[in-house]
């Protein structure tokens, strides 16, 4: 049995996951956001650690999941982290994080996935998102077979896992308070989607039934990109010109079964 710990905002390290699961002949796959804050224990012929790149390192929901993580010593861990940019030295941080929960990783990778965070550029489209799609599922097929071999790789990046620690700790310290801007517009169906995808549970339906935002976001900007008539915004400027994305091959009820909140 192979276990797949997951964080996933807009699909892109969900597909990843599901992806070697299938190349693995099958694998359970756990929601971490579900498991922040609880002490687990994992086990299983490999476990999985797969999730985004946030500020060049581990999500917040990441490092809450680690700290309460423990693996059985015969299980074959390996760590996937996705992102849209330059990881820096991301993966060698998740490296360095499980360690001191005593858990060694015998495989770290990275894949290049299309871009989420629209407070810094906008998401790919078209013909670029399908060529990025396509890279990264050839990407993916060569991580299943080094994982079917069991071949240990050590992760890109380590010479930079300093500073990836430092902009990552840094950006984690002000995260929360960046939902101050967020808004959402009178196009709002007060459906609650958002409110049942954040992982954090971040997001409430205040007065009318129109979300608020209580400030303590993770900016994964899951609320953003899964509004279905496009009402949830950053700000009042370059929000209201970015595209809304997931990655195609997950739809919004594969998502929303997924979230499980």
């Amino acid at each position: 049995m192979h276990q797949i710990y997951v964080f996933s905002s807009t699909g892109n390290t969900l597909h990843a996951a599901e992806r070697v699961g299938e190349g693995l002949g099958g694998a359970r796959l756990i929601n971490m956001a579900l498991a922040q804050d609880k002490e687990t224990e994992a086990s299983g012929d490999s476990v999985g650690i797969c999730y985004p790149v946030h500020a060049f390192g581990a999500p917040a929901v990441v490092h809450r999941f680690i700290e309460g993580l423990s693996v059985d010593p015969e299980s074959w861990v390996y760590l996937i982290v996705t992102s849209g940019g330059g990881p820096l030295g991301a993966a060698a941080q998740g490296v360095g994080l499980l360690a001191q929960r005593g858990v060694r990783v015998r495989g770290g990778f990275h894949v290049k996935m299309p871009g989420n965070y629209s407070p810094l550029h906008d998401s790919p489209s078209g013909g670029k998102l399908r060529r990025m799609v396509d890279r990264a599922d050839g990407v993916l097929e060569g991580i299943v077979e080094d994982l079917r071999n069991r071949r240990e790789k050590r992760p890109g990046g380590s010479s930079m896992e300093w500073l990836s620690r430092w902009a990552n700790g840094s950006a984690l310290a002000s995260v929360g308070a960046k939902d101050r801007s967020f808004y959402a517009t009178s196009s709002c169906v007060r459906c609650g989607r958002c409110v049942a995808l954040c992982p954090v549970g971040n997001v409430e339906q205040g007065e009318e039934g129109l979300p608020r935002w209580m400030g303590r976001c993770t900016q994964c900007m899951a609320c953003f990109h899964w509004c279905p008539v496009h009402a949830v915004q950053f700000n009042s400027t370059t929000s209201l010109r970015r595209h809304r994305y997931h990655h195609p091959a997950v739809s919004p009820e594969r998502f929303l079964a997924w979230s499980g909140r």
